[in-house]
């Protein structure tokens, strides 16, 4: 089975189907070739090993048993790919795209229901659409619309068995990341059902488990030899893994992501989401309306937050709970970040749109989650540094998650803290 997964970083392997050393987790993480350094997406330390990207990661060294050179035989190759094309012609593939695709009915409901709170005008004007069932057609169609040879450093599209383009995806709502431009530069989607995975807390090296059979047989293996097959319930119960008497760690098994980029890295003459990530600018449905396509937009006061669906909904809520003479002041449009760590990303993206004030609104759990919390002081920091005004947005997490859970309610408002 292959463990490890190659990057673009020479003599650099991602955690693929085993857990990091670091925080226990895979994907994301990665170990240089010896096993002497770990770069690490969630645990922290006091060197960064990539700092100005969508998923920050921190340098830590292995020394004794830790270190463990890593077998080729257990590494899966990666297709380099082709970096992304112009904006320009993202914008106009996706939009070609949007309009060969529908929303199905299931979709619908969801975008529209108690949860979401979405009517069919914001539906529409946002275009939301579902992953297509046949994509090799929409391809097809695609190219004979924009009489176009290829789709090459375009994100999702790849080339099937050198023969025919294709898009890479499952079942699930496609959710267009525009920029401030209003072109559309990539795509979140959201599946529908996403699969359960198995998480890893180490006691020592050699611990490896994942899922053998959907949705809960577990196969456990320490130092490559299977050690256990055994069904975990789903939940945040930890199951203790002992071998020959000791005591070697915990699993447990949880739901997957949700979401997920539209990306065909690792596909042939496919091209990955990032370098750099998008980040969505959402605003109110009417201005969308009336936004045309390659007009910057200017704004005095922006939202800063994540999750491109969430900061849609919070852009149009704003309108219902502030008069037009506040939203002068606080402002209704929202930087939607690919992740919180990414938030270097969007200061460039600030100060072209004229922005000279910025309300934060990280989800709730920044109170409470130590790593959101470090992300969040690190980006009120470089906004007074960069000489930027700052808002914190605050609200009890009981009374949502999100910027977009709160909002909805109807019945308050957050409350906004001057930092500077």
């Amino acid at each position: 089975m292959k463990l490890f997964r190659k990057t673009r970083v020479d003599d650099w392997y991602e955690y693929y189907r085993t857990p990091c050393v670091i925080c226990g987790k895979t994907g994301g993480c990665m170990v240089n070739v010896d096993g002497s350094a770990v770069a690490c997406i969630r645990i922290e330390s006091n060197t960064y090993f990539s700092k100005n990207s969508a998923l920050p990661s921190y340098l830590h060294y292995l020394k004794g048993e830790k270190r463990k050179k890593i077998d080729k035989n257990e590494v899966e190759p990666i297709n380099i790919g082709h970096s992304k094309q112009t904006n320009n012609v993202l914008n106009c593939v996706f939009r070609s795209l949007l309009d060969c695709l529908e929303l199905e009915e299931g979709h619908y409901k969801h975008l529209v229901s108690s949860e979401r709170q979405l009517s069919d005008m914001q539906v529409n004007v946002r275009q939301y659409r579902s992953f297509p069932e046949r994509p090799w057609e929409i391809a097809r169609i695609l190219q004979e619309g924009l009489e176009i040879d290829h789709f090459k450093g375009v994100p999702g599209f790849y080339l099937k068995d050198e023969k025919y383009w294709t898009i890479a995806g499952t079942k699930g709502i496609l959710i267009p990341f525009r920029n401030h431009f209003n072109e559309i530069v990539g795509f979140q989607y959201r599946i529908d059902n996403p699969p359960n995975v198995v998480e890893v807390k180490l006691n020592g090296p050699g611990l490896k488990a994942r899922i053998l059979e959907q949705p809960n047989k577990v196969q456990v293996l320490f130092e490559g030899e299977i050690i256990s097959e055994q069904f975990i319930e789903l939940g945040k119960k930890w199951t203790t893994i002992y071998h020959n008497g000791e005591m070697k760690g915990w699993v447990r098994v949880v739901k997957g992501n949700r979401y997920f980029w539209l990306s065909s890295a690792n596909k042939p003459h496919g091209t990955g989401s990032g370098n750099p990530a998008p980040i969505h600018v959402a605003v109110p449905t009417k201005k969308l309306k009336n936004w045309k396509e390659g007009e910057l937009l200017k704004t005095r006061t922006a939202w800063l937050s994540e999750g491109p669906l969430k900061c849609d909904i919070a852009a149009d809520c704003i309108e219902k709970l502030y008069d037009p003479l506040e939203i002068e002041d606080i402002g209704d449009t929202f930087l939607a970040l690919p992740g919180v760590g990414a938030w270097r990303l969007a200061i460039p993206v600030l100060k072209e749109m004229g922005v000279e004030q910025v309300n934060l609104c990280f989800d709730a759990d920044a109170v409470s989650n130590p790593q959101v919390k470090k992300h969040l002081m690190e980006c009120a920091k470089e906004l007074k540094l960069q000489g930027f005004k700052g808002n914190l947005i605050l609200w009890n997490e009981n009374e949502g998650k999100g910027i977009d859970d709160f909002l909805l309610a109807g019945d308050k408002i957050p409350h906004m803290k001057k930092m500077f």
